[in-house]
């Protein structure tokens, strides 16, 4: 697995990686965590190479615009915030959102739910259709 976590807030960042490793580790999976503090950097990151997921924890109106103004698959994004946006996250389907504090607890909830949307995702099988009229 590899994610990038966009938190200005150290402390913050340092329960993600710990919460994030030790579910990797749980799972026999290797993690490779990559960091920043605002959406130039995660643009720059994710230009660098794509991440999965990416978890976006900004305070206040900057953290729904690194949301919107992302251009990454939504459903690999774990976005906490300060603020209830809970519906605005509904609407663009995010799969996971939270409000802060940060705790392992959420953060192992919000990546068992990543996992378990990949799983859906990978089970579907591609449909192929030719219409010929």
């Amino acid at each position: 697995m590899e994610l990038i976590i966009c938190d200005h807030d150290i402390v913050e960042t340092l329960v993600i990686e710990k919460s994030v490793i030790d579910y990797c580790k749980g799972r026999n999976v290797q993690v490779l965590i990559r960091c920043c503090t605002n959406w130039q950097e995660l643009t720059c990151l994710l230009k660098e190479k794509p991440a999965n997921p990416v978890i976006v924890a900004k305070a206040g109106v900057a953290g729904l615009d690194i949301i919107t103004g992302l251009k990454v698959s939504l459903g690999r994004l774990i976005w906490f915030s300060d603020l209830d946006f809970g519906v605005q996250a509904y609407q663009l389907g995010i799969p996971y959102f939270n409000m802060k504090p940060i705790t392992h607890e959420k953060v192992y909830h919000a990546l068992k739910m990543i996992e378990f949307m990949t799983s859906i995702h990978n089970s579907i099988p591609l449909r192929i259709s030719i219409i010929i009229s």
